[in-house]
């Protein structure tokens, strides 16, 4: 079983079904938006336990992203331990979409440049105007400067904020910038695990 999978589609990718194997690491949504918490008390598993899908932490996440209206979703965090874990989630999202029969694309533009922002909102819409759903991973607002325009011309986002190291002024910082009212919620990782 592949950590990582590899069909992630980097910006200016052709754009592919979801990965068959995704690994997912992290842990409960929390809200800073109206979606509600979900505790991840002790004993309760989290996205870290692998990619089974039928696990409640991974089923309350995706219901909760249900609960609102969107075709195209905006996952932006980063971590210098874990510097794909907001990645596996997303991968781990498009695996549960696809048990569930749905179409979830995933768009790896972490390291998107600004001369290729176009060509990425060309293939977000023509992805949403088929009536499928896609994820775009972006860092935070204070590593990549394209994150806010990304994250403007999509649907809605959600936060992964890092255990430890996502700090409050990045965190705060990313969600005035891109605007509140964009994001569903956050989602709580733990990036203190060993690989």
């Amino acid at each position: 079983m592949t950590k990582r999978p590899n069909d992630t589609l980097a910006y200016g990718a052709p754009a592919a079904s979801p990965p068959a194997i995704p690994s997912p690491m992290g842990a409960p949504m929390e809200a800073h938006a109206p979606m509600g918490d979900l505790d991840g008390g002790e004993g309760m598993p989290s996205l870290m336990a692998g990619s089974n899908t039928l696990d409640p932490v991974w089923q309350r996440l995706w219901l909760r992203c249900q609960q609102h209206d969107w075709q195209s979703l905006a996952f932006i965090g980063s971590s210098k331990r874990d510097p794909d874990g907001v990645l596996e989630i997303a991968h781990g999202m498009a695996r549960l979409a696809s048990e569930l029969g749905q179409e979830l694309t995933v768009f790896d533009a972490r390291n998107l440049g600004l001369k290729d922002m176009g060509r990425m909102l060309a293939q977000i819409q023509s992805i949403t105007s088929r009536g499928k759903r896609c994820i775009v991973v972006l860092r935070l607002v204070t590593e990549n400067a394209t994150t806010v325009p990304m994250a403007q011309n999509v649907d809605a986002a959600l936060l992964g904020v890092f255990i430890g190291e996502t700090s409050v002024v990045a965190a705060g910082r990313t969600i005035d910038e891109v605007g509140r009212a964009k994001f569903l919620g956050s989602v709580v990782l733990n990036a203190s695990f060993g690989k």
